[in-house]
C-alpha cells in the first residue's frame, strides 16, 4: 500500500461531491380489510391514472430524433405511454392458477381464477421492457393476499400476528405521486376494514387466554371436579390430578378454536371467493355459543344459592 501511494505518477483526484438525493418511500401493510373484485379494479384504474400522468411527464422530457416525421413521433410517444407506463397484473388462483394481463380487462376476465389467492400489480415491469436493469423514479407495487393460515399449525408463535404479506410500497421523486397513491390506498383501501381484524393483531391470543380462556378454565375444571370427585368418595385422591388435565385440555381447546377462529376469518377477505367460509363461521358462532352456555352453568352450579 505504501508502495503505491508513493508512486509519482499515480495521480489520484478526488471525485466532485455528490448532490444530495431525496425521496419518499412508504410500505403499507394490508390487514383486516374485505374487498370485492370491482374495489381492486377500481383502485387499479385509479393508479394506472396516476402512473400515466407520471408517464406524460416522462415522455415530455424525451428528445426527438431529428429525421423522424411530426407523425413518426407522435405515434411513437403514444406507444411509449401505452406499453410503458401501464401497471401489470398478476392473479394467482388458490390451485396456483396464474391470469396474467396489462389493463382492468384482467378482472373482467373468464379465466379468472376461483377463489383468487394473490393479486399482484405494479408500474415497473412494463417500464423495464424499455429500460432494462433500471427501475421508475416514481414506483408503486401492490400485493394482496387472500389466502387462510394453517387449519392448525403447532410451530407458529402464539403471540405474532397472523401471517399475511399484503401491502402497498411506493417510492417516488415526485411528493405529488406519493401522495396520490397515498391518498388512494387511505381512501380504497385502508377504509374497509373487516369487525373482526382484531384476532389477527399481536398477543391477542395472550390476552384470549388470560382474560377467556384460564378463567373458563378453571371454572370449568372446578365445577366438574367437585361433581365428579368431590371430597370424601372413592376417587378423592384423583381430585387435583383430574384439575390440572381439565384445565390444560380447556387451554389446548382454545388454542384449536383460536386457530379455527383465524383460519375461518382470514386476515383479508375478498367477497367474490365462493368457499365454505360461510358455512364456517356459522359452526364457529355455534361453538362458541354452546362454550358459553356451559361456562354459564358452570359458574351457576358453582354459586351458593343454586338449589
Amino acid at each position: 500500500m505504501d508502495d503505491l501511494i508513493d508512486r509519482p505518477d499515480n495521480q489520484l483526484t478526488a471525485p466532485p461531491r455528490r448532490k444530495p438525493v431525496s425521496w419518499f418511500e412508504e410500505t403499507v401493510q394490508i390487514r383486516g380489510c374485505s374487498l370485492s373484485i370491482e374495489d381492486i379494479k377500481d383502485i387499479y384504474s385509479d393508479l394506472s391514472a396516476i402512473n400515466r400522468k407520471f408517464g406524460e411527464d416522462v415522455i415530455a422530457t424525451l428528445h426527438r430524433n431529428p429525421e423522424t416525421t411530426d407523425e413518426e413521433w407522435e405515434n411513437y410517444k403514444a406507444f411509449l405511454l401505452q406499453d410503458a407506463f401501464c401497471l401489470t397484473v398478476s392473479i394467482t388462483g388458490d390451485r396456483d392458477q396464474q391470469l396474467y394481463g396489462e389493463s382492468s380487462d384482467v378482472f373482467e376476465s373468464a379465466a379468472l381464477p376461483n377463489p383468487i389467492r394473490t393479486v399482484y400489480f405494479n408500474n415497473i415491469t412494463a417500464w423495464q421492457r424499455h429500460a432494462s436493469r433500471t427501475e421508475p423514479r416514481n414506483r408503486l407495487e401492490v400485493f394482496l393476499d387472500f389466502g387462510k393460515p394453517p387449519l392448525f399449525d403447532p410451530t407458529s408463535v402464539l403471540s405474532e400476528p397472523t401471517p399475511n404479506d399484503s401491502s402497498v410500497k411506493v417510492k417516488a421523486d415526485d411528493m405529488t405521486f406519493f401522495r396520490a397513491v397515498r391518498q388512494i390506498v387511505d381512501t380504497k383501501l385502508l377504509t374497509r376494514r373487516t369487525w373482526y381484524s382484531s384476532i389477527h393483531r399481536s398477543f391477542t391470543y395472550d390476552a384470549g387466554v388470560w382474560l377467556v380462556a384460564l378463567p373458563a378454565g378453571l371454572i370449568v375444571a372446578t365445577f366438574y371436579m367437585e361433581t365428579w370427585f368431590p371430597v370424601g368418595s372413592n376417587w378423592e385422591a384423583y381430585r387435583w390430578a383430574f384439575f390440572l388435565y381439565a384445565l390444560g385440555l380447556v387451554l389446548l381447546g382454545y388454542r384449536f378454536v383460536s386457530d379455527y377462529a383465524k383460519w375461518a376469518f382470514p386476515v383479508n377477505v375478498l367477497s367474490d371467493n365462493k368457499d365454505n367460509s360461510l358455512r364456517h363461521r356459522l359452526t364457529l358462532g355455534g361453538l362458541f355459543g354452546w362454550l358459553f352456555y356451559k361456562a354459564a352453568d358452570a359458574v351457576y352450579g358453582l354459586l351458593p344459592f343454586t338449589p
